[in-house]
């Protein structure tokens, strides 16, 4: 087992009390000078990786005048980023604190930010967009409610296989579908899934943080 997780196998039963009750506060984060405020029941992007590395990726490309898409933007601390750097930006979340929590931040960096409520594009049109990124639930465990929607994707992956389902009618040529991923979650079972709906995650950036794998896709067809 690696050594990190033997590391959190150990420290379990000591963090997840702690987490829970650290989350379950309002709490903020800095990002190159942009503040955001991190509601009760929504993903915190300061501690955990996957924001961090999404971020890194997004440094090196230009989002000026592109047309944006968060799909599940928790905090909106990427859509923020890219509203900043000249983008024109739609955050989607199904969590209503989310959506809540978005607007607050949004209003407090002086930034305009379409914010919908969507479950994934049931109320978005894709065709709207250069870029869609996506941070995804990736756990299998049915979520029980609102502030477990961040983790987990269904017992049986069915966030992914709607995601696949949705994304295989978007025109992945003009839209860029990037969506982040751990090691610590199973990739094959999510790589099979795409494959169902003939479409292909190739690995298009890859960052280790703390010994922790991360890997960003972009959703292809084929």
């Amino acid at each position: 087992m690696h050594i990190r997780k033997k590391i959190l196998n150990i420290l379990h039963p000591i963090l997840k009390p702690l987490s829970g009750w650290y989350l379950s506060h309002t709490r903020s984060y800095i990002y190159k000078g942009i503040v955001v405020k991190i509601y009760p029941g929504v993903f915190h992007p300061g501690l955990f990786f996957s924001t961090k590395v999404l971020l890194n990726y997004l440094t090196l490309q230009n989002l000026k005048e592109s047309w944006v898409l968060e799909l599940g933007a928790g905090t909106g601390l990427i859509s923020i980023y890219s509203a900043k750097n000249g983008a024109v930006v739609t955050a989607s979340d199904i969590n209503p604190s989310a959506l809540l929590n978005i607007a607050d931040n949004a209003e407090t960096n002086n930034v305009k930010i379409k914010i919908v409520n969507s479950d994934l594009f049931d109320n978005l049109s894709a065709i709207d967009f250069n870029w869609i990124v996506i941070n995804p639930p990736y756990y299998p465990k049915k979520a029980l409610h609102e502030k477990e929607l961040a983790w987990y994707c269904g017992e049986n992956f069915e966030y992914f296989q709607k995601l696949f389902v949705q994304l295989k009618n978007i025109d992945l040529l003009r839209s860029k579908v990037i969506m982040i991923l751990s090691e610590d979650c199973n990739l094959e079972k999510i790589h099979t899934l795409a494959k169902i709906e003939r479409l292909t995650m190739d690995v298009i950036y890859q960052e280790s943080i703390s010994g922790e794998a991360n890997y960003i896709y972009q959703v292809i067809n084929g």
